[in-house]
């Protein structure tokens, strides 16, 4: 099989600089796709109290919204996460408890159903902008609500 590049090559090419960070996605509602879900857990370093959480990957091929950013790629991907509530081990369940996962599966149309079965479907999805946490110079988007299609 015959490589476009040579990789050794590349180790001594002069190269451009690359970009160190992203343009936000502009802001307004757009149709996505759940594309993938993983999960990620950990404990805080402010109370040492465990965290679970759940990224949504969404994938966003809207022409019209996307003529809006900068190169007027054909998709791009953006993420939702959403902080879980557990009970040994599982996903908490009742009054309460996982509102957020709630609402994605009622809009996803997959409340009651396995998460497995999120991916592929569609959100319509509010992006907001928003300070970075580290530097308030740095703006980036959030997927802040999300609803049926």
């Amino acid at each position: 099989m015959s490589r476009l590049f040579d990789p050794a090559a590349l180790l001594d090419a002069n190269l451009e600089e690359n970009a160190t960070r992203r343009d936000p996605l502009p802001p307004g509602e757009v149709l996505a796709q759940i594309t993938d879900i993983s999960f990620t857990d950990g404990v805080s370093k402010k109370n040492d109290l465990p965290w679970n959480r759940m990224d949504v990957k969404l994938e966003i091929s809207d022409p019209e919204y996307l003529s809006q950013y900068p190169g007027s790629p054909e998709k791009v991907q953006t993420q939702l996460g959403i902080m879980l509530d557990m009970n040994n081990g599982q996903i908490a369940t009742g009054p309460n408890k996982n509102i957020r996962l709630g609402r994605l599966r009622e809009a996803a149309g997959c409340n009651g159903k396995p998460l497995g079965q999120l991916i592929g479907n569609y959100l319509r999805i509010q992006i907001a902008h928003k300070p970075h946490y580290l530097d308030p110079d740095l703006i980036v988007d959030e997927v802040v609500a999300y609803t049926k299609p």
